[in-house]
């Protein structure tokens, strides 16, 4: 887990939440902060609010709406007992790069795009990512914002295809143009509220986590590659999350990539 959510688990009440939703090999939580937390099977972090744990319960027991209990450094949800004491760190936050994008990664403007859902393809979606593009190779502010809030619940299922987007987008400008992000918090803002209103619990989720720059390990590793065999890896393993997630996601980062390309002298 996260540093973030070993601390919003260290930090909840007796009862700390109830169970939100079960999926095969995740489990989020809607925590008493008034956000989610993802319990999940073994592997790489799926979200950056997401925990993974050493070996997934074989129960059909938990559904929505059970009530969390935490005592101590375990959670306790309808007879299943999970402990994190000594549980391992990961870094979800993206660090930033000042160099700008290398080879490595800039080769992916150079592959075909992968499938994305019907919603970017949509006259709405191509409008959106074209105002998105324009404000983040132009520096306009107000260009970026109507871009990102015509993709925020763009789509549908548990995350649409214009949320994926955004994150990916965000991804590349919090390693790439983390100043600007900083210098225009009316983004942020703006984004947040209408996420708030306009799409999923858990797409909201990502979104939120993005613009603080906290992401899932596989768009950290893409990323922060320095090979091209290390961006191949990383860009393979994205495209296969979910049915298009990944690869809307990945759509994304291409947009804010070929943007800050269009920007240099």
């Amino acid at each position: 887990m996260s540093p973030d959510v070993a601390g919003r688990l260290t930090a909840a009440p007796l009862e700390a939440g109830h169970v939100h939703s079960v999926f095969e090999r995740t489990l989020n939580l809607a925590w008493h902060d008034g956000r989610l937390l993802t319990l999940q099977g073994p592997g790489r972090l799926l979200a950056p609010f997401a925990a993974a744990l050493t070996r997934w319960p074989h129960s059909d027991a938990v559904r929505p709406g059970i009530r969390v209990w935490r005592r101590d450094d375990t959670l306790a949800l309808d007879g299943l007992l999970i402990e994190w004491r000594d549980a391992a760190t990961a870094e979800t936050a993206m660090r930033e790069s000042t160099a700008g994008p290398g080879p490595a990664l800039s080769r992916l403007l150079a592959e075909p795009p992968a499938e994305s859902a019907p919603g970017l393809s949509s006259a709405i979606g191509h409008r959106a990512q074209s105002r998105l593009a324009a404000g983040l190779s132009q520096r306009d502010p107000e260009a970026f914002v109507d871009g990102a809030l015509g993709l925020v619940g763009l789509g549908e299922g548990l995350t649409p295809a214009g949320d994926d987007c955004l994150v990916g987008a965000l991804a590349v400008m919090h390693r790439f143009a983390r100043s600007w992000l900083h210098a225009n918090p009316e983004i942020g803002a703006a984004v947040a509220r209408r996420s708030a209103a306009a799409t999923t619990d858990i797409a909201r989720e990502f979104v939120a986590h993005a613009l603080a720059g906290h992401f899932a390990e596989s768009l950290i590793d893409l990323m922060t590659a320095e090979s091209v065999d290390g961006v191949t890896r990383a860009a393979t393993r994205l495209r296969r999350t979910g049915a298009t997630s990944g690869a809307d996601t990945l759509c994304g980062i291409r947009l804010a990539l070929a943007a800050l390309d269009a920007s240099r002298p």
